[in-house]
């Protein structure tokens, strides 16, 4: 919580065609990063056909909020389940290619790009 009582971070959950979403807001780090991972890995816990985190509306990024993708990216490997990041914001940005996340991850501007991407993907099997 902030000092005037507003969470530091929301999160949302949605189910779009393609993959469920999961959309955060406000500050990720240590103290609100759990809070991203339990939703994140609640969604992922439901089998989607993929998942999408859109950090699009994240005001700041800590090493927590990445350790948190990073282990977004391990899970969704783990279960074969396409993984796609969302963020125009240069902070976040930033902080994904610094650490060269960027290179281990689908990383879109937005939701329907990374819709797009994923309608784009060759199905297993085929």
């Amino acid at each position: 919580m902030t000092y005037d009582g507003t969470p530091a971070l929301t999160v949302r959950v949605r189910a779009v065609p393609e993959a469920v979403v999961v959309a955060a807001a406000g500050d990720l780090d240590l103290g609100t990063a759990p809070v991203l991972r339990a939703r994140a890995r609640s969604a992922l816990d439901g089998r989607p056909g993929a998942l999408i985190v859109d950090l699009g509306a994240i005001t700041f990024c800590g090493s927590a909020g990445l350790q948190v993708i990073a282990e977004l990216v391990a899970a969704t490997a783990d279960v074969e389940v396409p993984f796609a990041v969302v963020t125009g914001r240069r902070q976040v940005l930033r902080a994904l290619q610094v650490t060269r996340m960027d290179t281990t991850l689908a990383l879109h501007p937005t939701v329907d790009g990374a819709c797009a991407w994923l309608r784009q993907r060759p199905v297993n099997g085929g």
